[in-house]
């Protein structure tokens, strides 16, 4: 288990402008909520102005100097008012919301688009140092958070900047000190809750990483979940899983504990802010300056800015919540492959599928790894690489591949140098059967057809009935289209590897890459599929990466490596009438395995 990430704050602005280069396209989208926002506070302020009007009049009508026929309809004019008034709201209302779901949704996309793309990108070396579980989890916060980060702008902010506007203008057009009280309570409110919400930070981010290293650890068991019922350790692996998980409810109650002292300062100052921006009206009032109305007008619009208000600060603890999300998922933006093509690197069409090596050498991890390799593999040649493991056979695929770089030498197909075309178009030039066939939890169809998304049905047949997979595919109920469980759970060890074959086929590379692909498999098993690999590599420049030596003997050049060098090289009859590496595995094995 890889362990967890260092706490650390992140850069505010530099989120929130990868924040608005995500939402700048639905810039229009948002000028309309805004809109519809402002028309929510004037229907709002004018709610609470028919109250005002009928309180007045109502003690106009019982001092007498209202009639009760002006009285009733005065009555009807104002319901005919709140009426629009409310339809108004709700219309408005509807509208705002209508506009965020569709902003929030396609900025969601554009963001899984750009992240999932640029992640899967990026090189070998990244995913072999990153865990599963935290990339699945920080993806699915990260677009998650888009929700939290537009809302409080499009509910919060708006909402709040809005009516305070409003409102401010209305109560000031009665009282001047009351409208400016009204914006001081607002503002100690406001800064008050930045103030722990921003010291929140760390403990939220805190919180991230315990819950990425959980959620890591669970899928770690799960996809090793055989290893861990053959050696019995479920048990061992509850007690680790209820570590991570305490670590996990430790972080929660430690970012909750935040909630206590900014629940408890937004009730003091609320209440205060009540006191203060009732005592001046009060004044005004007994001194016969403003109506009983307008009190009611001042503290109804009041109450009326603590809802949005509220909305804010609850919007602004899930927006800090929601920039941790965001940072966890657009960190990954910072990071640069490792693996580069060059500008304007042309695409690479492999024609004969001549291979050459040209004094190879590579470091990883500080071990030198391979060690001036040289080696030609001429068109249609059948050339296999063999040695005891560690000595470097399947990094030269991996090299092959353009995973990594070299550090010195070259590879060069057909003439031309690897580093000198895109990596996407010589992998997809290049086609492997492997050790360990990974499948989808997909289709069997699908799974085969991956190799080639635009071959027609005919042919993704054809390939499975040349991998000699197609009598079991037609004995399932469900055929072709039946799931193979995740990572072909539901396959055997040699119906995966026929599949793999079957892949390989429908991808019609002139290259061919068999890494150890018999070698999992039982000699019984081998037997069946040997027709099918055979057929595989007709035509096709292969190279065959083998621990079983039986599987190797027809190939046109044997390479023995030992500590990434060539110690031996000849076809099989030759090598073992040498004294050498070659020889001793070929009599430890028997038909065997090296081990």
């Amino acid at each position: 288990m890889a362990k967890d990430d260092q706490v650390a704050m992140f850069d505010m602005k530099k989120d929130l402008r990868e924040y608005f280069k995500v939402a700048r396209p639905y810039a229009f989208f948002f000028g309309l909520i805004a809109f519809f926002v402002l028309l929510m506070s004037l229907a709002t302020v004018g709610e609470k102005f028919v109250f005002k009007i009928l309180l007045d009049e109502g003690a106009n009508f019982v001092a007498g100097s209202v009639t009760k026929a002006q009285f009733i309809e005065l009555i009807l004019s104002l319901a005919l008012a709140f009426i629009g008034v409310f339809v108004t709201k709700a219309a408005s209302n509807w509208l705002r919301l209508h506009f965020i779901n569709r902003a929030e949704g396609s900025m969601m996309l554009d963001l899984k688009k750009k992240f999932f793309g640029h992640i899967v990108g990026l090189s070998y070396k990244f995913h072999t140092t990153h865990r599963t579980g935290s990339l699945i989890a920080r993806m699915t916060r990260g677009a998650g958070s888009i929700e939290g980060i537009t809302d409080f702008i499009s509910i919060g902010i708006f909402t709040l900047i809005i009516q305070m506007i409003v409102v401010f203008i209305s109560v000031a057009f009665f009282d001047l000190v009351s409208a400016v009280m009204l914006v001081v309570v607002m503002l100690a409110f406001i800064f008050y809750v930045l103030f722990f919400l921003r010291a929140q930070q760390k403990a939220r981010l805190a919180l991230n990483n315990a819950e990425d290293s959980e959620k890591a650890f669970v899928s770690d068991v799960f996809t090793n979940i055989d290893t861990i019922k053959y050696f019995g350790k479920e048990n061992r692996t509850s007690s680790l899983f209820v570590d991570f998980a305490s670590k996990t409810k430790g972080g929660f109650i430690k970012n909750w504990d935040f909630d206590r002292w900014t629940e408890a300062g937004q009730t003091f100052i609320i209440g205060a802010g009540i006191m203060l921006l009732l005592y001046f009206p009060l004044i005004k009032f007994l001194n016969g300056e403003i109506s009983i109305g307008t009190i009611a007008f001042i503290y109804t619009v009041y109450l009326n800015v603590a809802e949005p208000l509220g909305a804010f600060i609850w919007g602004m603890r899930r927006f800090y919540q929601s920039l941790a999300d965001f940072h966890s998922l657009t960190q990954y933006g910072d990071l640069k492959k490792d693996v580069v093509d060059k500008v304007n690197a042309p695409a690479l069409k492999i024609g004969k599928g001549k291979i050459e090596f040209n004094d190879v050498s590579f470091t990883y991890h500080k071990k030198e790894v391979i060690t001036n390799f040289s080696l030609k593999v001429n068109p249609n040649e059948k050339v296999a690489i063999v040695g005891y493991s560690g000595s470097g056979k399947t990094t030269l695929i991996k090299l092959l591949y353009r995973l990594y770089d070299l550090n010195s030498g070259s590879i060069s197909i057909d003439g031309k140098n690897i580093t000198g075309v895109k990596q996407e178009s010589l992998r997809s030039e290049l086609s492997i059967v492997p050790q360990e066939c990974i499948l989808f939890n997909d289709t069997i169809y699908n799974n085969v057809v991956f190799a080639n998304p635009k071959a027609p049905r005919s042919e993704v047949i054809s390939a499975l009935k040349a991998a000699q997979l197609y009598d079991f595919v037609i004995g399932l109920p469900e055929k072709e289209n039946t799931y193979v469980g995740e990572r072909g759970i539901k396959l055997s060890g040699g119906e995966k590897q026929r599949l793999s074959i079957a892949r390989a086929i429908l991808a019609k590379r002139k290259v061919l890459v068999l890494d150890e692909a018999t070698s999992s498999l039982d000699s019984k098993t081998e037997a069946q599929i040997k027709d099918a690999l055979n057929m595989l590599m007709k035509n096709k420049t292969t190279i065959i990466i083998a621990h079983r030596l039986s599987t190797i003997m027809e190939a046109d050049k044997i390479i023995v490596l030992d500590k990434g060098k060539i110690v031996q090289s000849g076809k099989h009859n030759e090598l073992i009438n040498q004294k050498g590496i070659y020889r001793g595995l070929w009599n430890m094995q028997k038909g065997g395995y090296i081990e």
